[in-house]
């Protein structure tokens, strides 16, 4: 896309950010938006955000400290959310966002890790991070941060994802 520019959002724009967050995503609830942005003036989390003219396209959001103690332990930061709208889709943006993200995660860490949920809305996700080089964890298929086990009935929905982990090369 020719008009796409992705900006890192610093410190001093977290409340414009808050702003935006809770008309984009969080349908005007600015508590969301708020819980979402933690973080981000403290150095605990990173957003880039994606603009393709003036329009807001998308978000890609880091956190340095994974509540996921596979990745917290290994001092592995997660990419936690991304996001394109759906008027810009199939154009690039979530690329651009995860490239922006991997040369990020490379200049305080060797390792990426991203989750990714295993129904059919996600497909377009899986497919994005395979193709980017990311692998699962070896925990195999979990409902939210638990391991399944065999015979072990779940529902289908947002909290049933795959760990996975991408090796970065150093940016120097």
């Amino acid at each position: 896309m020719d008009d796409l520019h992705i900006e890192l959002i610093q410190p001093g724009q977290v409340d414009e950010t808050i702003e935006l967050f809770a008309h984009h995503i969080y349908e005007g609830n600015r508590n969301h938006a708020v819980t979402h942005l933690a973080g981000h003036r403290e150095g605990e989390a990173d957003t880039f955000l994606a603009f393709a003219g003036r329009s807001f396209a998308g978000f890609l959001t880091i956190r340095w400290h994974s509540d996921y103690p596979g990745f917290r332990d290994k001092n592995i930061p997660l990419i936690q959310q991304l996001e394109v709208f759906p008027p810009f889709q199939r154009r690039g943006i979530a690329l651009q966002l995860m490239e922006h993200a991997e040369q990020l995660i490379a200049t305080r860490a060797s390792q990426a890790g991203i989750v990714v949920g295993l129904f059919d809305a996600y497909g377009p996700a899986q497919c994005l991070y395979a193709r980017r080089g990311y692998v699962p964890d070896g925990r195999g298929a979990c409902q939210a941060r638990r391991p399944l086990q065999h015979g072990e009935t779940v529902t289908i929905d947002h909290d049933l994802i795959i760990w996975m982990t991408k090796d970065l090369e150093p940016p120097w």
